[in-house]
């Protein structure tokens, strides 16, 4: 509840912002905008796993993890009045190895030492809400942000003990970002946005390719793909 409180609080206020100076500017009618950057995972990852020897091994595979590919775009139509509507795709990946893991698989008297790896996948679309305003007087640099609410989908690909597994799933998610525009002429422009997305994924679908078998997850298990992410892209306004 608070990860969604301060969401709508970072919108209200840059929403906010933009009413302040809209008059002067003759805006144009359609924003496009395509990024890409780095995203980094908040949540805390597994502490323990049972039967594992070199825990560091884990620690190291759970830190890539957080670390994510992050791809966006968006399309938004503009009102004069300092908002708009449009839609959001969001993208991003994780992935880790864990190589030389040594398992106890008898009490202290027999060790496995196999290889690990996995390959996460979000994909998130949804309607959004966007906010711009000018910034100084000479039009070339505007403030913005957007909200969005809509369906994340989980796809995560993975081999355990030479054994791969595919598992999916899917949620409601969103997101929020503020960044700043800069036009290089009246119709193309670069940008800079950092950004915060919020999904977890309790209900899954896992599958080794011969047996699949749908699981309700506990508090403690659910994956959360919640993470904030910098990005940096081109931006194209139309109809000016």
């Amino acid at each position: 509840m608070k990860q969604k409180s301060f969401l709508l609080t970072l919108l209200w206020l840059c929403i906010s912002a933009s009413l302040l100076a809209q008059a002067e500017y003759k805006m144009p009618r359609l924003r496009v905008s395509a990024s890409g950057g780095l995203g980094y995972l908040i949540a805390s990852g597994q502490d323990e796993i049972a039967g594992v020897v070199n825990k560091e091994v884990i620690d190291k595979a759970n830190k890539d993890l957080r670390l994510a590919t992050h791809l966006n775009g968006d399309i938004h139509y503009l009102f004069d009045a300092g908002w708009g509507i449009g839609a959001k795709y969001l993208f991003q990946k994780t992935s880790a190895k864990a190589k030389d893991l040594i398992i106890d698989v008898n009490d202290g008297t027999h060790y496995q030492v196999v290889d690990l790896w996995e390959k996460d996948y979000i994909n998130f679309v949804g309607p959004s809400l966007f906010g711009y305003s000018n910034i100084g007087n000479s039009g070339n640099f505007l403030l913005v942000s957007s909200l969005s609410v809509g369906y994340a989908w989980f796809r995560s690909e993975g081999s355990v003990l030479s054994q791969n597994v595919l598992i999916t799933g899917k949620n409601i998610g969103m997101n929020a970002d503020v960044g700043i525009d800069f036009l290089l002429n009246p119709n193309v422009g670069l940008g800079v946005n950092a950004g915060y997305f919020l999904s977890t994924f309790g209900k899954v679908k896992a599958t080794d390719g011969t047996n699949t078998q749908e699981q309700t997850l506990d508090k403690d298990s659910r994956y959360n793909a919640s993470n904030i992410h910098l990005s940096i892209g081109l931006r194209y306004y139309l109809n000016k």
